[in-house]
């Protein structure tokens, strides 16, 4: 099926590389009006061109960064149907070596990022439920949400509450009669400049060989297979359409096996 997205407008966070730009270049090809937001405006801006979108420059830490991205938006769209919070940072360390000032950098941007961009664009994903099908919001968590994994404390508690964001909000929408829904996936290891800066962590700190450290990670999860972004992003794509109208506070995991052992 094409045009699953048609003429729906699409703001993806984070989208400059990795899963985001995945997102983004599938929802492109589906026939959304993509925002491309990220902190880096040049890389973004590059993607825009490719897939005839629009870049803009977005601090998700800030909260007024994402009002003036919401403004822009409500100037070009007039509305928002489908909001995905993918910018994200990850951190490898033991506890004892997380600083505080490490805790705080991985929640503002994996936590308060998803809390600032679910309430600002509120008004605007109220306004796209009012046409008659339900605006979506689509928030990137991580099997590090659902498990544990050692020496990422930082970044599986952020991953966790984005989880739990997610529900809240889905229950809180459909109680206030917004047509909004509101769900998480769950990425298992796919292979993008986080996940690769990730696996050098773990290469340091002993949990993979070094001689071979991709054959140890794909070994991690049944089907034995490290996902690329394509894969998360046709998660996304299903998640935005109105073949989910029926579908929100649900946790996507795309994993590769990961949890299900």
């Amino acid at each position: 099926m094409a045009g699953r997205l048609q003429d729906k407008t699409v703001l993806v966070t984070g989208a400059a590389q990795g899963i985001g730009a995945g997102i983004a270049r599938a929802m492109a090809r589906e026939g959304a009006q993509l925002l491309i937001g990220d902190i880096n405006e040049t890389v973004a801006t590059a993607l825009a061109k490719e897939i005839g979108g629009t870049a803009s420059y977005l601090d998700v830490a800030s909260s007024e960064s994402w009002q003036a991205v919401a403004a822009k938006t409500e100037n070009q769209f007039g509305k928002l149907d489908i909001l995905v919070n993918n910018a994200g940072l990850e951190l490898v360390k033991p506890l004892a070596d997380h600083s505080p000032e490490d805790w705080r950098t991985i929640m503002s941007v994996n936590v308060d990022g998803v809390f600032l961009g679910c309430q600002t664009f509120e008004p605007l994903l109220r306004k796209a439920g009012e046409g008659g099908t339900s605006a979506s919001v689509i928030n990137i968590s991580s099997i590090a949400g659902l498990v544990g994994y050692p020496d990422q404390v930082a970044y599986n508690t952020s991953k966790g509450a984005v989880r739990h964001m997610s529900k809240s909000l889905a229950i809180e929408w459909a109680a206030h009669g917004a047509a909004i829904r509101c769900n998480s996936i769950h990425p298992g290891c796919i292979r993008t400049p986080m996940l690769e800066m990730a696996v050098d962590g773990w290469v340091e700190n002993g949990s993979i060989p070094e001689n071979d450290p991709w054959s140890a990670v794909a070994s991690l999860c049944p089907l034995n297979l490290v996902g690329n972004p394509e894969d998360i992003a046709m998660g996304a794509v299903y998640l935005g359409s109105d073949e989910a109208r029926f579908v929100t506070g649900i946790e996507l995991v795309i994993d590769g096996g990961w949890v299900a052992r």
